[in-house]
């Protein structure tokens, strides 16, 4: 009896470990020495999954350097040709080949010959011109092509260093953790059980939040406009600024906030502050806290236009108190945009700069003469 008394106290206490395996709180009271594992735990699993992409990245790299290089052939073979007629087409004006079919123009003796000449002429012409616009059009595809294709070497070259790197990173942080548990052979295989847990945390509810936050800001941020034409939060008269031909679009971290709940319920759970250089998000939705640290910066805009605009740099990701290694962040940063573009409120306005302060950021334009 004593026997089963103490196997269910066992299972009890076995069941009291394994729960503080999922909620915030559990994890933020555990020990530095083992949030310092799961830690690492987390920056493996994500540099794992950088690897993947990495390498899902190279095999289409590598696709695309097969179809350039099939193209390169098939320019090259286009080039030759239509080298070959314009040669023939610039010797005949050289060589006064089609000198003598201007000379038809003083044999004419009726108005229908010269109809009948002139139309001569002007096929023999025509086709000279697509002659010559041939080879200067498959020059150009073939220069356009070999230009791709040492885009697509170089980055196949900087895919295959970041991948090198990463496995680097990860080889040592593995070591690590190996080293680690090693030492604390007693309680390694419950830090490994809360390493996985904390690792299917993070993918099957971590990533789905930040996710779903993310494409909001994006969508709300393309909507941040309205905020000039409304007026709302504290300035009725609007956030736009005039003095002369200069602008200034101001707001608190209190309207963005109020700005975002509107646009979508989810924000409630999430709240803006805005620091000197810096904005930071956070908050809680169930067991999940949630951290993002960013800065806004100038850009240019890679469209061609090169009009100037406002990008957001993701500094920092926490999730449920543990921080995201670089390569999420930077994954993240890719994926979604939560730039803000001035020219979405006035087309005549151009940026000029940004500032954040405590409490309120404030963008710099002008008229664009």
């Amino acid at each position: 009896m004593n026997i089963r008394r103490w196997a269910i106290l066992a299972l009890f206490s076995l069941y009291g470990c394994l729960s503080v395996l999922c909620p915030y709180s559990a994890f933020a009271e555990s020990g530095q020495a083992d949030r310092s594992l799961l830690q690492k735990g987390l920056t493996i699993y994500e540099i794992d999954q950088e690897l993947n992409r990495i390498a899902d990245q190279e095999t289409k790299l590598q696709a695309q350097l097969l179809s350039a290089e099939q193209q390169i052939r098939e320019a090259e073979h286009s080039t030759s040709e239509a080298k070959i007629h314009a040669a023939k087409v610039i010797r005949s004006y050289y060589m006064g080949d089609r000198d003598s079919l201007w000379a038809l123009l003083f044999s004419i003796g009726s108005f229908s010959d010269a109809v009948s000449v002139l139309d001569y002429l002007q096929m023999i012409l025509r086709n000279d011109k697509q002659a010559l616009q041939r080879h200067t059009d498959a020059w150009q595809r073939l220069a356009s092509v070999k230009k791709e294709l040492a885009e697509a070497h170089a980055s196949l070259q900087r895919t295959k260093e970041r991948y090198l790197q990463q496995r680097e990173q990860l080889a040592a942080l593995q070591k690590e953790v190996d080293d680690q548990l090693a030492d604390r052979q007693e309680q390694a295989a419950l830090l490994q059980q809360q390493m996985l847990e904390l690792n299917k945390l993070w993918e099957d509810k971590g990533i789905p939040l930040f996710k779903t936050y993310f494409q909001a800001l994006a969508s709300a941020m393309q909507q941040l406009p309205e905020l000039v034409a409304s007026g709302s939060g504290q300035n009725k008269n609007g956030n736009l600024v005039m003095n002369g031909v200069n602008y200034t679009f101001q707001m608190t971290d209190s309207e963005l906030n109020d700005f975002l709940r509107k646009k979508n319920e989810r924000f409630r759970n999430l709240t803006f502050h805005f620091y000197p250089d810096q904005v930071s998000a956070s908050g809680q939705e169930g067991d999940i806290a949630v951290m993002i640290r960013g800065s806004y910066e100038m850009a240019v805009m890679d469209d061609g236009t090169g009009k100037p605009f406002i990008r957001f740099r993701i500094l920092e990701m926490q999730f449920n108190g543990f921080s995201l290694p670089s390569t999420t962040v930077e994954e993240f940063e890719k994926s979604f945009d939560l730039g803000i573009y001035p020219q979405n409120i006035a087309s005549f306005l151009q940026v000029t700069g940004v500032q954040l302060e405590e409490g309120k950021l404030s963008i710099m334009l002008k008229l664009a003469l």
